[in-house]
């Protein structure tokens, strides 16, 4: 009897905290419903920076979540060096090729070696299979350990026998498919650059994309030089490890290191120590390793500012919910005092102001969701990522929705429900009372943290777009346009290149033309150079392997001397050279004249001789300072010929590469013409910039159209509070600038106020950005001029039609039930 007496009023309590929940709601959308302009305002905020946060998310976690789906990639670590004082103390990702079996051999706690090496250094290779041709640049040669050090699957062969028979080769799935279709791939024949005839003895599935490894075509490194000849010289290798679970990161690093004195000789010790890199830092914490870089490189700062600004536009949101529905509420003030009256608690006036905070954020996550899902293609094509809907709506997608769901109620709807639940009744009844408040300084300051990050990030974007017009418009020391780079790495005979070389030359629009090692910044050779008799390591140097003449087809600026010669006597052992200031100046020389006809000691095996002194050029990005440089002729170099770099006169570019195909097809039948436009190259170094560019300016514009969305409920706000002032003033006289001014000043002198605390803020950040280029602009004052201008020009817009509009309303209107 008594327990069924509880039961009954157990229920009889749950249905009344139901009907009280119901009632919550039905009152929060009472009113949002009545106060729809404030409403909107809300939502369509709340929604536009929901949906940016999410797709921002999103790509911060799939950057987050590179090289972690391996089963051992926790214990899988890439060997990097550090280089000695004449190398600047620069870590590289590349190292000599005998690295990898001498840990295998000496070191403790390894289970597993594979290094990893492009072929051609990433040249373009032409394949040929089943009588088509098709052009790639993601081959690699490495060893057999590397498809079971990273458990790829395989869906035709055996991974622990792909490399088992001599000139086998992998390929992936999407690569199959490419090449043939939907029939079986195994044991096909694949010609490589007319050289190489392998046997497809594996095809491994697709590797998910957020992976470094780019490979779709993997060959057995030992089929080559590159893996037979082992040395401690070249570092162009890319070295894995896999460690037993039980080994120490530090004791395996230590014995690496020790191989140095072990196996190199004093003399010729250009790196000091290994340095064990996890598989998952790679592709964020790779920004001062330098070489051996994949095509997905990405930037830990990059990831860092896309989730500040996800936080920030989040925030703006939030700061602009709290203004408007801390207004509306004194607006509503009676009602809620009302509430008082009749017995409502503080809590529950709270908790009415919750409700419609969670209703008005549910229903923008809804649309936010929607507008981020529709916005990916837009999104993708601004970054250059490959987000999908699937990264979008996923459970951890979806609980996160969640968690700013409750932040947002619980930030959002805390000021307007604690402020308004705490005032007394009679404040409450005569809302004259509330304008004095402190409520009025908590949103002003609001107003004022909210332009001050909007024209930091306005700051921002003009310096960095400043600073990529210098770097787009710097005198580099040659000229990148008007020159294409044409791939020679399919061309097997000296008949061969000679024909196309000749064909090119009578061509009406061709002005000269070289055959390089590589176009200048991608592919050349590190060497050391030293005056004669100096025993010391020397300056470490890039050297590019030339046929011929190369200051015509790259506008260098001759400082002294001549060019490379063209030709030279078979019998010929010299080395001639082309230096740049920097090794003048190295090697002892006061003038470039001086330096003509000397000889400097190298490491290309003969006497070389400089014959001319160029002027210093960015062969790479300016983020990087220019480096000591040579071009050399010899017979017989080390060093293979790999691009035909040629300069044109054409203003018909298209029509000319048309010719130059034909020549070159032509010639080789069964292969791909590969070229590159060098500005095209450059232009490259800086696509990291100009992606972080897009995104601040983007999303900045979104920033600036939240908070101006939020500015715009205020001045309603202020307008609507202030009308029968404003009546009163233009009944005795007030004229209509001293109207404007009432309604506008006060919000223009906060956003003054947000650019005082913004220009120091944004010179920081911005130099802290510009720090990372060697070369730089000075930030120009003007710089914050144009941002304050722009700033105040935009509130300004934002208030302005608002503001005449108040002060051209008939005062009648507002007083006519006084």
């Amino acid at each position: 009897m008594h327990n069924n007496f509880r039961n009954k009023e157990q229920r009889i309590r749950n249905k009344e905290d139901t009907n009280m929940i119901k009632n919550y709601i039905k009152i929060a959308w009472r009113s949002i419903k009545s106060n729809r302009l404030f409403s909107l305002l809300n939502i369509f905020g709340l929604a536009i920076s929901l949906a940016v946060a999410i797709l921002l998310i999103a790509y911060a976690n799939q950057k987050l979540s590179f090289n972690k789906s391996f089963e051992n990639g926790s214990n899988i670590f890439r060997v990097n060096m550090e280089t000695t004082e004449e190398y600047n103390f620069e870590k590289w990702s590349t190292i000599p090729n005998s690295v990898g079996p001498a840990m295998l051999n000496d070191v403790s706690g390894i289970e597993a070696v594979s290094r990893l090496v492009r072929l051609g250094f990433g040249s373009k290779a032409s394949i040929f299979v089943n009588n088509k041709s098709f052009a790639e640049r993601n081959i690699y040669l490495t060893d057999s350990s590397f498809f079971q050090m990273f458990d790829m699957e395989f869906i035709e062969g055996d991974r622990k026998s792909a490399f088992s028979k001599p000139k086998s080769v992998v390929i992936s799935e999407s690569q199959k498919v490419k090449i043939f279709g939907n029939q079986p791939a195994f044991d096909q024949t694949m010609i490589i650059n007319q050289q190489d005839t392998l046997t497809i003895s594996g095809v491994f599935a697709d590797l998910p994309k957020n992976t470094s490894f780019d490979g779709d075509i993997y060959t057995n490194i030992m089929d080559s030089w590159m893996g037979k000849n082992v040395y401690w010289s070249n570092a162009s290798y890319q070295t894995f490890c896999l460690l037993n679970p039980n080994a120490n990161v530090d004791v395996v690093q230590k014995e690496t290191t020790a191989l140095i004195d072990k196996y190199v000789p004093k003399e010729d010790q250009y790196f000091t120590k290994f340095i064990l890199q996890p598989l998952a830092d790679i592709h964020l914490y790779s920004n001062d390793v330098k070489y051996g870089d994949f095509s997905k490189s990405g930037n830990i700062n990059a990831v860092k500012i896309v989730v500040a600004l996800s936080i920030l536009i989040l925030l703006i949101a939030c700061i602009n919910y709290m203004n408007l529905a801390t207004a509306r509420s004194q607006k509503n003030a009676k009602e809620v005092g009302v509430n008082k009256v009749l017995g409502a608690k503080k809590n529950q006036i709270a908790i009415r102001f919750y409700t419609e905070t969670a209703i008005i954020s549910l229903i923008s996550i809804l649309i936010g969701f929607i507008l981020g899902t529709l916005l990916i293609p837009v999104f993708n094509a601004l970054i250059g990522s490959d987000l999908s809907i699937k990264e979008l709506i996923n459970s951890k997608n979806l609980i996160l929705c969640f968690v700013i769901w409750c932040s947002i109620t619980l930030i959002g709807g805390s000021y307007p429900a604690l402020f308004m639940s705490k005032i007394p009744t009679l404040v409450l009844m005569n809302k004259n009372n509330l304008k004095n408040n402190a409520s009025q300084i908590v949103r002003k300051g609001l107003v004022v943290f909210q332009f001050t990050c909007t024209i930091v990030l306005i700051i921002c974007v003009l310096i960095i777009s400043l600073q990529m017009r210098h770097v787009r418009e710097k005198d580099l020391g040659f000229q990148p346009d008007n020159a294409i780079s044409i791939s020679l790495n399919a061309i097997n005979s000296s008949a061969d290149y000679r024909a196309i070389r000749n064909s090119i030359q009578e061509l009406p629009e061709t002005e000269s033309f070289v055959a390089l090692q590589s176009i200048p910044g991608n592919g050349e050779s590190g060497k050391n150079i030293r005056r004669l008799g100096d025993e010391s390591v020397g300056l470490p140097i890039r050297t590019n392997s030339s046929g011929g003449a190369v200051i015509g087809p790259l506008q260098l600026h001759l400082l002294a001397g001549k060019d490379l010669p063209n030709d030279i006597s078979k019998t010929d052992s010299t080395c001639y050279i082309l230096i740049n200031e920097i090794v003048c100046s190295y090697l002892g020389f006061k003038t470039p004249e001086e330096a003509i006809g000397q000889n400097a000691q190298t490491q290309m095996g003969t006497t070389s001789m400089i014959v001319g002194v160029v002027r210093n050029f960015n062969f790479k990005s300016l983020k990087e300072p220019i480096g000591p440089y040579l071009f050399y002729k010899m017979n017989n170099p080390s060093e293979g010929i790999n691009d035909l770099v040629v300069r044109y006169s054409s203003s018909n570019v298209s029509n000319y590469v048309n010719k130059l195909q034909s020549i070159f097809t032509k010639q080789i039948p069964n292969t791909i013409f590969d070229y590159q436009f060098m500005d095209d190259y450059l232009k490259e170094q800086y696509v990291a910039e100009d992606r972080t560019n897009n995104i601040i300016t983007t999303f900045s514009l979104l920033t600036i159209i939240v908070a101006c969305l939020g500015l715009l409920g205020l001045v309603i706000f202020v307008a609507e509070q202030r009308s029968k002032e404003i009546s009163i003033r233009k009944v005795l006289g007030a004229s209509f600038s001293k109207i404007i001014y009432l309604l506008a000043g006060n919000f223009l002198g906060l956003v003054l106020i947000a650019l005082c605390l913004a220009i120091p803020l944004g010179y920081w950040i911005s130099t802290l950005w510009l720090n990372g280029f060697s070369d730089r602009i000075t930030i120009p004052w003007w710089s914050f001029v144009i941002a304050g201008a722009f700033s105040i020009g935009i509130t300004a817009l934002t208030i302005g039609y608002q503001a005449i509009r108040s002060a051209l309303a008939n005062p009648v209107d507002s007083l006519r039930n006084e």
